[in-house]
């Protein structure tokens, strides 16, 4: 495996899991179990900035001229990570939403 797809790779495992967290939290709101959201968030960031701390390393190799190989995996990899960013923003304001009671 190249250091290409070892890339890909830790973001999408880093992405996919903060996204189950992002969903998880979805899913505690719906049924207005609040207690362990907070933690989820703090957790689901810290591989979010993993994710991200990953793909900029790769656009920093890029930027100093390196060749970075397009796939099919880095461009799955690329789609997790705006999917999760995404996902994100959809249950914070859920959870503001639902902790005010609609």
């Amino acid at each position: 495996m190249d250091s290409n797809e070892q890339i890909a790779f830790n973001i999408i495992a880093n992405s996919g899991s903060a996204k189950s967290l992002y969903m998880e939290v979805l899913n505690k709101c719906e049924v207005e179990e609040f207690d362990s959201i907070d933690d989820m968030f703090k957790e689901a960031e810290e591989y979010l900035i993993v994710a991200h701390k990953t793909h900029t390393e790769l656009i920093q190799k890029e930027a100093r001229g390196e060749e970075t190989k397009f796939s099919l995996l880095l461009m799955h990899a690329e789609d997790q990570l705006m999917q999760t960013e995404t996902m994100k923003v959809i249950a914070q304001k859920f959870y503001k939403l639902y902790k005010k009671g609609l």
